[in-house]
């Protein structure tokens, strides 16, 4: 199956009035420990420390248990691949700190500086079709036009204490996706591992592919014009 998918940018508002799942889930949250000294010798830093603690009690006193409304009022990057009219697809990324259960893994603290992939699901029927990628480029993409240099995200492993379905469901994003989209590992875990994707070299990289790309059209357009290309065809 060849489909086409389309990637929109959308406010946790809108998430809800598509009815995806993932409006509902609030599995980044974490309503354990808002106290400053829960977590303040992993911190990156005390502005960082006293941001994520903002964000949990500002959750903890969301009437309506949003979470996803939070993330996305709070700077949160929600991105939905669509086929057709039917959303197949979310991505969600943004600072660390939205991401408070983030504070419970080995590999805590990521990069202040990078742009944290916290999920990226698409419906099972959905797998394997590109809609994964195209989510993943389109953040790339406007990423690199706001000069952010990085993107890290944690990645899962299926091991044999893991439940397959609470593998699938899980909205931290496999290992294999990110090796072969071009992450790699930043901090080694058993389970979960940090990944880094530099997208610096990467926009060079698609920079010198585009100038190629746009030499070799002015090259073929010029020799279309030339004199002899014109004599010829006369």
């Amino acid at each position: 199956m060849n489909l086409n998918f389309t990637i929109k940018n959308i406010s946790g508002d809108q998430l809800e009035a598509v009815k995806f799942k993932c409006a509902n889930c609030t599995f980044w949250l974490d309503r354990g420990s808002l106290g400053l000294n829960g977590g303040i010798t992993k911190s990156i830093n005390i502005w960082e420390l006293l941001k994520s603690k903002f964000f949990g009690i500002r959750n903890l006193n969301n009437k309506n248990n949003n979470y996803i409304h939070s993330f996305s009022s709070s700077g949160g990057i929600i991105k939905a691949a669509f086929s057709n009219k039917k959303c197949v697809g979310v991505l969600m990324a943004g600072k660390y700190y939205l991401f408070p259960r983030l504070k419970l893994y080995k590999i805590f603290p990521p990069d202040s500086e990078s742009m944290f992939l916290g999920c990226l699901y698409v419906l099972p029927e959905y797998r394997n079709l590109g809609a994964g990628k195209k989510l993943l480029m389109s953040l790339e993409k406007d990423l690199i036009v706001s000069s952010v240099n990085s993107i890290e995200s944690i990645g899962k492993r299926l091991s044999d204490d893991m439940d397959i379905d609470d593998y699938i469901n899980s909205p931290i994003i496999p290992v294999k996706f990110l090796i072969k989209n071009g992450f790699y590992i930043k901090k080694n875990d058993e389970f979960f591992p940090l990944f880094r994707l530099d997208l610096s070299a990467l926009s060079l990289v698609k920079g010198f592919l585009k100038d190629r790309f746009d030499l070799r059209n002015l090259v073929l357009k010029r020799a279309v014009k030339s004199p002899a290309t014109m004599r010829k065809s006369g």
